[in-house]
């Protein structure tokens, strides 16, 4: 689905009775023998801060060519109604392990039913094979309060901009997250630490996800040669799924940001 139809957000009413609530529709192109048509996207109230998903896309491309990192589009999403844009960069902020390296990403999003304001986070990726990683522990988020049609626009992109540039330079959440990974490769998991990091750590995750998860990482020592499994390789089969998968869903990001904490709590 294209995420940059055009957009308008149109009152509810029923019987001659408006609610207080606005409809968001999509301008759908014409296909075949159909014409073009509005369709609704969600519902929202009216103080709602509407943006369109090319609006959020401009933005960040203006705070990658504003920041001190070269950042690169990574992947968009977008499912009707939430839409993610995530980017990733080259610029190294820590070593896990030798030769395996982690660089800063980041994302935006916005969505079109109130679920998800625009806003904007910092991530990790881990280089060797472009593994995203997120993070509610480390990483805050920035919802922004103005449109871009307003006079502080400039203002909250500033803001996003130099918290890039600072957590690139290092600080104490980021290194505090490193250190967890770090500990995370040295921990050597048997099958009582695994029982112990799912269900103290990672219980709400559903079975059948940690049914897959298990698959790929029981599977690393065929494929590596390596005699042990570490909480690293345990993360990595997690992200590794939920992050390239070819339909993904909002849940995937969440389930995403969830097992990243609870892993790194779980050596805390």
């Amino acid at each position: 689905m294209n995420p940059y139809l055009p957009i308008r957000k149109v009152p509810l009413d029923y019987n001659g009775v408006k609610s207080s609530a606005f409809a968001v529709q999509m301008e759908h192109p014409e296909t075949g023998e159909l014409l073009p048509e509005w369709r609704e996207a969600g519902v929202v109230s009216n103080k709602y801060m509407l943006l369109s998903n090319e609006e959020v896309k401009q933005a960040a491309t203006q705070v990658a060519e504003e920041c001190n990192v070269e950042f690169v589009h990574d992947k968009t999403f977008f499912n009707g109604r939430n839409y993610v844009y995530s980017m990733k960069s080259s610029k190294v902020v820590g070593e896990i392990d030798k030769g395996d390296d982690v660089a800063l990403g980041m994302q935006f999003w916005n969505s079109y039913d109130g679920s998800k304001s625009f806003g904007y986070s910092l991530m990790l990726f881990r280089l060797v094979c472009t593994n995203g990683m997120m993070s509610r522990d480390y990483f805050d988020t920035y919802r922004f309060k103005h449109e871009p049609k307003s006079e502080n626009w400039d203002e909250s992109l500033e803001k996003v901009v130099l918290n890039i540039n600072a957590v690139s330079n290092g600080g104490v959440k980021i290194e505090q997250f490193l250190n967890s990974l770090r500990k995370l490769n040295a921990l050597d998991i048997d099958i009582e630490v695994l029982g112990d990091i799912r269900h103290k750590h990672l219980s709400n995750i559903p079975t059948g996800l940690w049914g897959q998860i298990v698959d790929k990482f029981s599977g690393i020592q065929l494929t590596s040669g390596n005699d042990s499994h570490s909480g690293w390789d345990l993360l990595n089969s997690s992200t590794d799924i939920l992050w390239h998968k070819d339909n993904p869903t909002m849940t995937s990001f969440n389930q995403n940001q969830e097992i990243v904490d609870g892993l790194c709590r779980a050596v805390a």
